[in-house]
């Protein structure tokens, strides 16, 4: 499921109380590189964040894809491939989800974390995660890049890409092609009303 991307909020030992903003909105550049052909997939899409536990991550092309999650439910659609076809919907209770327990627990730091170790490398910061989090998230690590130094970066708007390793191995790169912080979105954003036509699964 694509919404590990969304594990792209993350701060630093360094970073001030707030780096991660209370909400944002931005688009993305998403590319994978097969284990088999070793050929890369681009992708593209959206992801909107707001605090705590509200998340809306959408791949727009070419494979349309939405996962949608407030502090209550969530919601994982895929639409169907061919029009006046069904789409499918999983809906689970979000409290269920470490996802979003992760992106809300390190709005304000890393330091002392039980998730995961980081650590420094030039332009790069690298954030393993622990075992039992590994199998939960199906996420090994996660490396950030930007243009300068890791450690002199203050905002999450300043890292350039990242870099998601999975525990099978897998490596998904994410650009970030814009940044907007403070965000306001409408009432229901995270929520979703399945369209017409939609099998629903209760996970």
């Amino acid at each position: 499921m694509k919404i590990l991307f969304l594990s792209l909020i993350f701060s630093t030992l360094t970073f001030a109380k707030g780096f991660v903003p209370s909400s944002f909105s931005a688009n993305f550049e998403e590319s994978i590189i097969s284990m088999a052909t070793g050929k890369e997939k681009k992708s593209f899409g959206k992801i909107d964040y707001m605090f705590p536990g509200h998340i809306r991550f959408e791949i727009i092309s070419p494979n349309p894809s939405s996962f949608v999650s407030n502090p209550n439910k969530s919601w994982y659609y895929m639409p169907p491939f061919v029009e006046d076809e069904q789409g499918q919907v999983t809906i689970q209770k979000s409290q269920k989800l470490p996802l979003t327990k992760f992106l809300d627990s390190i709005r304000n730091g890393i330091e002392g974390s039980k998730l995961f170790t980081y650590k420094y490398s030039g332009n790069d910061l690298s954030l393993t995660f622990v075992k039992t989090v590994q199998k939960e998230l199906t996420l090994k690590e996660v490396t950030f890049h930007a243009t300068k130094e890791a450690k002199s970066v203050q905002k999450m708007s300043e890292f350039e890409k990242m870099t998601l390793i999975y525990a099978d191995g897998r490596k998904v790169n994410l650009k970030f092609l814009d940044f907007k912080e403070d965000t306001s979105f409408p009432a229901k954003h995270f929520e979703f009303t399945p369209p017409p036509k939609t099998k629903i699964i209760n996970g």
